[in-house]
């Protein structure tokens, strides 16, 4: 086995990692635990309720591995924030700092899916961290006055996407289609503000406010004010959760809202022989789980949501 010092020369950039974890503890102090996932924002937002349960237990200070800052400014569980970086973690855990890798599913790469797993995303990140009896299924983000100052574009808003191809792994059977939420706003638009949000190139939606390209505080801020979210599963659906505000979610047939989403929401799943078939961008049959989903079915869904209790 190689020594810790030529596995670090072997990580990219792990010469320097031993240093920069020196630098980062005599700045912020040494973490009881590192939390880390991986590149996608969605992901890390998930793991701010692995930190709760963590925190609650008495497992402090922790830092927190991400490229995605921004997403835990005034979160009271993480101490400290450092770049997503593999040597940096390994030199962390080399001072005696507990790492905790998180993980909620494997990909098999020859059949392009990931293998089903046996209970929520959220669980199975805080079983990897030992707090699986301790954790709610609700991401957090913690916004101040001033964030919360923006936001409100109207009365009964809604908040809204037209796609997920935008996210860092994209994954073509989440997607359902741009013409049907166009066909949503155009039905809902005379009873909701609709504000869009989403990255700058994601197909516009005529007759919504377009705060596409916003940042994701601000986003954030937007689906606080919101009456619901409607979007597709991923960063959004999470971070609206995280937000304090309840979404419909073209759900099709790929994977279990269950296991993914969220009790109060809802969730448009097509149960089909095929469902879930957690594939990522083949469909043996064509995406009809997507297909069946009308934008009539989402309108009645988004009627429902905002009439019920919350």
């Amino acid at each position: 086995m190689a020594s810790p010092i030529r596995y670090l020369r072997a990580l990219g950039g792990g010469v320097t990692a031993l240093p920069r974890a020196l630098r980062h503890i005599a700045r912020a102090g040494r973490p009881r635990a590192l939390v880390y996932f991986g590149l996608a924002p969605g992901d890390d937002l998930l793991c701010t309720a692995v930190t709760e349960a963590l925190a609650a237990t008495g497992v402090t200070p922790l830092w927190m591995m991400s490229n995605h800052a921004d997403l835990f400014l005034n979160n009271p569980t993480i101490a400290h924030v450092v770049p997503y970086d593999d040597a940096l973690a390994y030199a962390l855990a080399l001072l005696g700092v507990r790492r905790l890798r998180l993980r909620y599913h494997d990909y098999d790469p020859v059949e392009d899916r990931t293998i089903a797993p046996p209970e929520h995303f959220i669980r199975l990140m805080a079983r990897r961290a030992g707090v699986q009896d301790r954790v709610e299924l609700n991401p957090r983000i913690h916004l101040d006055a001033s964030e919360l100052a923006f936001g409100r574009l109207g009365a009964r808003q809604l908040a809204i996407q037209s796609t997920a191809r935008s996210a860092r792994f994209p994954i073509a059977n989440k997607e359902w289609f741009p013409e049907r939420f166009q066909q949503v706003v155009d039905a809902l638009r005379g009873e909701f503000t609709i504000v869009q949000l989403g990255l700058g190139s994601d197909p516009p939606l005529e007759g919504a406010v377009d705060l596409r390209g916003t940042t994701k505080r601000e986003a954030a801020a937007v689906l606080h004010h919101s009456l619901a979210f409607v979007g597709l599963a991923g960063f959004f659906m999470h971070l609206a959760k995280a937000a304090g505000t309840r979404s419909v979610i073209v759900y099709g047939g790929r994977e279990d809202p269950a296991l993914s989403g969220y009790a109060e929401n809802e969730n448009l799943f097509t149960a089909m022989h095929c469902s879930p078939c957690w594939f990522w961008n083949h469909s043996p049959y064509g995406r009809e789980c997507m297909n069946r989903i009308q934008a009539a079915d989402v309108v009645a869904a988004v009627r429902r949501l905002v009439a019920a209790p919350a």
